[in-house]
């Protein structure tokens, strides 16, 4: 077979977010591109994560807001809700948004585009597929991740996962989501708001929480809406002719039995480095699977070679497509490498309610307190059944974390409906490195989820000098 030999300065491996942009940001800095990708066109976020679950939350929320009409003293006669379209539109809006994608990828000249497996075979050689070996001076991996099947889960017949499941026709009568991750939480909630019979397995530790007090929130609000099974094992999941047998025993060491069409895995991904021959090159991972690089300049253990995104460890769009900029530009120009400014660590979990971390979630403050030999406290604060102009609340709760010796505000974790909005602008203030006595002084606006703010700074206070807010503006 002819192998077709190709050299360029930068080869860029993966074509989602952060692949994308690195080889925007390669080529507007002077370097000769080449773009390989052997999965399908469209970035995962696009097609099986973010914007489609979005897409069927929104739908979901439509229905869950209909259904509080009579809470609010309203009344429709006999409303009926026939979701059988709603992957349809979810397919269509994906396809919108991802246009834009495409039409970047089109614009990239075909031979400068190349589909198929990558595998490295030396540090500054690689064959994609088995026609085409590219010979460049940097390269950018920015693979992703894909979703983990466990072993028993692989023993089933046709399991699915979150790359598979818009591609349905309809929504299944009923379902079994495995994993309490973001997606996990999502998808389960959103079929059960659809009128799909769902339950999701999972781990008490829902999602990124480790606060035990917003973690108790989630758990009591999303076990009100839908069925959640925590710290259950599992003893047999048999096949039946349409569906699945689910054996259990949940966390209160009861037997269970339930029966589904549809078994979904969504416990977790995993880093799309299989085959790519790293450890040939001396590429090196964490004990996870994540490509290791300097964390400003996604420089990895070989200098010439940068990783991008979730491939190494990244949990969000706009922090992949941020490192894939950075990654980019310092792979065409490698001897002058820039260092991404440090981000506030921000991460939603768009469920009903949101759940949300700002900056430094409770374990992870606990970490900097080892380390560092700091001391902080947690302040916390209730919703409440309180309404603020986006709706009634109906509980929520907010963790607020503050160095005990500055009183700067270093990371809170949250569970409310305005979750995702409180932790912008505390992600935010973080970054200002503001003191929880300049939170207290704001002056909140009235039914606002934004009061809460206040009263999480008030307790801080109190905690901090042992006076109450009051106290402390009055004192001379």
């Amino acid at each position: 077979m002819n192998i077709r030999e190709i050299s360029c300065d930068t080869v860029v491996i993966g074509a989602g977010t952060a692949g994308l942009e690195a080889y925007r940001a390669a080529s507007e800095g002077g370097a000769d591109c080449v773009l390989a990708d052997g999965g399908r066109l469209g970035t995962t976020a696009q097609r099986s994560g973010e914007l489609p679950a979005s897409y069927l939350m929104n739908s979901a929320l439509a229905v869950r807001e209909l259904q509080s009409f009579r809470s609010k003293g309203l009344l429709i006669q006999d409303p009926e809700v026939e979701a059988s379209g709603v992957l349809g539109m979810v397919r269509a809006m994906r396809s919108r948004a991802t246009s834009s994608v495409l039409s970047f990828l089109y614009r990239i000249p075909e031979e400068k585009r190349l589909h198929g497996m990558v595998s490295f075979e030396d540090p500054h050689t690689l064959m994609v597929g088995d026609s085409c070996r590219v010979h460049f001076k940097t390269a950018v991996i920015a693979t992703g991740t894909q979703p983990l099947i466990t072993y028993e889960q692989a023993q089933l017949k046709n399991v699915i996962t979150t790359n598979e499941f818009y591609e349905q026709e309809k929504l299944p009568s009923s379902a079994a989501v495995f994993g309490s991750t973001a997606v996990g939480l999502q998808l389960g909630q959103a079929l059960s708001y659809l009128g799909v019979d769902v339950t999701v397995f999972g781990q008490r530790m829902l999602w990124e929480l480790s606060d035990e007090e917003v973690l108790s929130c989630a758990l009591n609000s999303f076990s009100s809406r839908f069925n959640l099974a925590v710290d259950s094992f599992i003893t047999s999941i048999e096949p039946e002719e349409q569906g699945y047998s689910i054996y259990y025993i949940d966390g209160g060491k009861y037997e269970n039995y339930l029966y589904t069409t549809e078994v979904i895995a969504a416990s977790a991904r995993i880093p799309n480095v299989g085959g790519l021959n790293l450890q040939r090159i001396g590429v090196k991972l964490t004990r996870e699977g994540y490509i290791r690089t300097e964390p400003n300049t996604m420089q990895t253990s070989v200098k010439h070679i940068f990783a991008a995104g979730s491939v190494r460890g990244s949990v969000s769009t706009a922090q992949a497509e941020a490192e894939g900029r950075f990654a980019g530009m310092n792979a065409a120009r490698p001897d002058h490498l820039m260092a991404m400014p440090e981000a506030v660590n921000l991460q939603i979990c768009y469920t009903d309610p949101v759940l949300a971390i700002a900056g430094r979630g409770f374990e992870a403050m606990k970490k900097w307190a080892d380390e560092s030999g700091g001391t902080f406290i947690a302040a916390r604060a209730s919703f409440g059944d309180t309404l603020s102009g986006s709706g009634h609340h109906q509980g929520g709760v907010l963790a607020l974390y503050v160095d005990k010796d500055s009183h700067r505000i270093m990371g809170a974790e949250l569970c409310a409906r305005e979750a995702d909005h409180l932790a912008q602008f505390l992600a935010f203030a973080i970054r200002k490195r503001t003191l929880v006595e300049e939170l207290l002084d704001f002056n909140f606006a009235h039914l606002t989820g934004e009061e809460v703010l206040s009263r999480a700074a008030a307790d801080a206070v109190h905690k901090l000098t042992g006076r109450s807010g009051y106290q402390r503006l009055l004192q001379p």
